[in-house]
């Protein structure tokens, strides 16, 4: 982004306030762009982003399998519906697609940098408990 005032870029702290502070300088650093002479970027870092990653995922087919079992009590026309979407289930157990996969990293970093504006045309949910 650019300084309003100025038209300049962004400092590294100018940056760094638009991160939350949970990730500020651990998940999120800022460093300088490998092509433009003086200027940061901000750097989410691998390490830090697979870890809760595998978390939100681990989460999310937890909380799809509980959604599963608590629908057992049902009479037969519900089973057979849902007998349909059993393969969608197994997929779901097994974990998201990419597509999903990829929407729920961008739902990640609007977690982390929550100025930076996203078009969600679809929602995630997950079981949050440990």
């Amino acid at each position: 982004g650019k300084n309003e005032s100025n038209q300049q870029p962004l400092t590294a702290d100018e940056m760094m306030q638009d991160v939350i502070s949970d990730y500020a300088n651990k998940t999120v650093t800022m460093e300088l762009h490998p092509h433009l002479k003086g200027c940061y970027h901000a750097s989410i870092h691998p390490c830090q982003h697979a870890k809760v990653m595998k978390a939100i995922v681990k989460n999310l087919i937890k909380s799809n399998n509980t959604n599963t079992n608590t629908n057992k009590n049902t009479n037969n026309h519900q089973q057979a519906q849902q007998q349909e979407g059993n393969e969608h289930l197994q997929q779901q157990q097994k974990g998201p697609s990419v597509e999903n996969y990829l929407f729920i990293f961008l739902k990640f970093v609007s977690s982390m940098i929550p100025t930076i504006n996203y078009d969600f045309t679809m929602e995630v949910t997950a079981d949050t408990s440990k």
